[in-house]
């Protein structure tokens, strides 16, 4: 980057700062928050302004190609900081101090940049934009947002809040959201909450409790939320999978009768399904590499044969499998045959015909 596209670098970054801020947290499955945005709105609209005067007054008012490119998306994205002060901070003061930003960025683009066919869309696009600015601005701070409780899970890795919605003569509603509270940070006036998921909404006005039980169960007036509902991520593959089968044995039999692949539609914890003579296998996921990977899953055996997933080795006859009691399943280890092999087998019962098994080879 030449010295001379500095200014302008700095100017586009100050107007890409909040709507790539947004962009970031969204494709991130974080949620943002932005408490006291004058504080932000302050400091970025001073700079802004510096920097902005500064190119004006400068004597030589040319551009190289990246500066007339950055300078040219400025009032554009000014525009969508305009809205999204409108959106996330619902204060009148942030939005008017973004204001300026458009009206100064039309100027410099105006004395820096001659092509039109490189102004001119970004021109239109931010009058577009103009439009809802409007339609929205009568309804800033319309209502009234209020966190009525906050409760930490017992080991810190959830929050869970109630938060009060009103929206006067309209009504309102009361939402329980619950968020990664392990992997949330803030920085400066934004917070960023980590796979924030609203587990209900209700009338305005009907929070009465919040507490946890324990890790896994939230409790709002008395009705309890089980947090794996919610993040079925967050459990181990084994409890997933156990979760799983027993939740929706209905279904998985209705496919092993009718073997219908659409039946498993939108079911994204079976990632393929394979058939033999002995078991119909519903494969679930693997991690590691080589000689260190880790396969699991979950099968079907008519005939309830624990055997029917074990990697033992053959060598053309009948190799009968010893699985010994090992937790709620059964153990097989290659080394209990031959002490140079590394495999291992864990199958356990889940429901019905349906067995857990987990392969190490």
């Amino acid at each position: 980057m030449r010295r001379k596209d500095f200014p302008a670098s700095l100017l586009f970054l100050l107007a890409f700062l909040f709507p790539g801020t947004c962009l970031i947290s969204k494709l991130l499955d974080y949620t943002l928050l932005v408490h006291s945005g004058r504080h932000f709105a302050v400091l970025s609209t001073l700079l802004y302004g510096i920097l902005g005067i500064l190119l004006l007054h400068r004597e030589e008012k040319t551009a190289g190609a990246v500066s007339a490119v950055l300078l040219s998306l400025c009032p554009f994205l000014n525009q969508i900081n305009v809205l999204l002060a409108i959106f996330y901070t619902e204060d009148f003061l942030v939005v008017f101090l973004f204001i300026p930003w458009t009206v100064l960025s039309v100027v410099i683009v105006s004395e820096y940049v001659e092509r039109k066919l490189l102004k001119v869309p970004f021109y239109v696009l931010a009058g577009f934009l103009t439009l809802p600015i409007l339609l929205f601005l009568p309804f800033i701070g319309f209502g009234a947002r209020m966190t009525l409780a906050c409760e930490l899970s017992p080991d810190a890795v959830y929050c869970a809040e109630v938060i009060d919605d009103d929206q006067g003569a309209l009504g309102g509603s009361t939402r329980l959201v619950v968020y990664r509270f392990d992997k949330s940070f803030c920085i400066g006036s934004f917070e960023f909450r980590k796979s924030q998921k609203e587990l209900r909404s209700g009338p305005w006005g009907e929070f009465e409790s919040l507490a946890w039980q324990d890790r896994e169960l939230l409790f709002m007036n008395g009705k309890a939320y089980e947090i794996v509902d919610y993040y079925p991520e967050d459990l181990p593959e084994k409890e997933r999978i156990l979760r799983y089968v027993k939740q929706h044995e209905g279904l998985l039999l209705r496919y092993v009768k009718k073997r219908d692949d659409a039946i498993l539609e939108n079911q994204p914890i079976i990632q393929e399904v394979k058939f033999d003579a002995s078991c119909i296998d519903f494969f679930c996921g693997g991690s590691g590499f080589g000689s260190h990977t880790t396969y699991w899953g979950f099968f079907y055996s008519e005939s309830d044969d624990l055997t029917a997933r074990c990697p033992a080795p053959s060598d053309g006859k009948e190799y009968e499998q010893k699985l010994q009691q090992s937790g709620e399943g059964y153990l097989w280890r290659e080394s209990w045959q031959d002490p140079r092999g590394d495999n291992s087998y864990y199958v356990e019962p889940i429901v019905g015909h349906f067995y857990y098994y987990e392969i190490h080879f």
